[in-house]
């Protein structure tokens, strides 16, 4: 049994070794999936890397408002819960360094009559912009299509 929520955090946490069979059995379920990092101070810069990635990676279809706005609003939560709130949309007066996992796909494997779903998971560093001074964070949302 493999529930979306739970890989995308496998795959957030991951090294490289792992991260590789992951990738393979993420892929052999059936489900789309993107990876990327980003560095930056800005919240609507992260979620356009986000966007921007799961577009060129074929996660939703292009001008498909209603896969781009699950998308949208799944990317939005999961920096909420990185960010533990309200974000708002602008400067964090916060780095962050992240990697970040856009996975499309079944809500649960065993179960097929559930429709399609995309999770976006966030997980990485945050504090002051002063070395030293940064601590892990996570963040995830699941949102159907």
């Amino acid at each position: 049994m493999a529930k979306i929520g739970k890989l995308t955090i496998l795959l957030l946490i991951s090294v490289e070794e792992e991260e590789k069979e992951l990738l393979k059995k993420v892929k052999d379920l059936g489900y789309k999936v993107c990876l990327g990092k980003a560095g930056t101070m800005e919240s609507n810069e992260l979620i356009a890397a986000i966007e921007t990635a799961a577009k060129r990676e074929g996660i939703f279809q292009a001008g498909c408002y209603r896969e781009e706005h699950a998308l949208y609003h799944a990317a939005l939560d999961a920096l909420r819960g990185f960010c533990r709130g309200e974000i708002g949309i602008g400067n964090f007066l916060r780095t962050i360094g992240v990697k970040f996992v856009v996975l499309r796909g079944p809500l649960d494997t065993t179960q097929s009559d559930l429709g399609e779903w995309v999770a976006v998971g966030i997980y990485g560093m945050v504090g002051a912009p002063i070395k030293g001074f940064e601590h892990e964070a996570i963040g995830l949302d699941i949102n159907n299509i």
